[in-house]
């Protein structure tokens, strides 16, 4: 079965299917999107969430955030005011950047639910890991850019597919909630279609400037 990709609308065939997962390629947008069919409920999304265990005391997981947090500093002054959306149960990337001496806001769907903050206007937004959760990218997107100040900055942290990487064996698809894997192709056509002014990859790490 077919599907129109959840980023940009175009109708996508398949890409991979096996007997636990079924992904479509996007031929516009090089989006690669989990069959719908295959969403994990709400129940059991949230289940998962709790199973990652981060906290302040893991030095592990601050060496996993800790591109994000030099972006931060390498372009924000102490004071500045950042969201960390998606920020699961236990906001430890937006404690360190507190830390660090800037204003943190926090939004997850599940977790920290008040979208009025989302009416708020921010100098950046810190997405790590997240945006592969996106069921509606098309419209996460859109309301990322929308409250970014002018010459705010989306920072965000995925693992792209790319050229070499074998995905029958790929960790990453493996995760129910995965639903959406990018290409360097469709960050391009992100920073194009919500007429971002740059965007830059350095490895996990994406940065859109507005």
């Amino acid at each position: 079965m077919n599907y129109d990709c959840p980023l940009c609308s175009t109708a996508a065939d398949t890409f991979f299917e096996d007997l636990k997962h079924h992904f479509l390629l996007c031929p516009e947008c090089h989006g690669i999107f989990r069959d719908p069919n295959q969403f994990l409920s709400r129940k059991n999304e949230k289940e998962r969430y709790l199973h990652h265990r981060n906290d302040m005391e893991d030095q592990g997981y601050y060496k996993f955030i800790l591109p994000i947090i030099d972006q931060v500093a390498q372009h924000f002054s102490k004071g500045s005011h950042g969201l960390d959306y998606g920020c699961g149960h236990a906001p430890v990337l937006s404690n360190y950047l507190k830390k660090e001496g800037y204003e943190m806001s926090v939004f997850d769907p599940i977790f920290f639910k008040d979208r009025s903050v989302m009416n708020d206007h921010f100098d950046f937004i810190v997405c790590c890991e997240v945006i592969e959760h996106f069921y509606h990218p098309s419209q996460e997107f859109q309301s990322l850019f929308n409250t970014l100040k002018e010459q705010g900055k989306l920072i965000c942290k995925t693992h792209l597919f790319e050229e070499g990487i074998d995905f029958a064996t790929w960790y990453y698809k493996n995760d129910p909630s995965h639903v959406f894997i990018y290409q360097a192709e469709t960050i391009l056509w992100i920073k194009n279609k919500y007429l971002f002014q740059d965007v830059k990859i350095n490895e996990r790490v994406i940065t859109f400037a507005k």
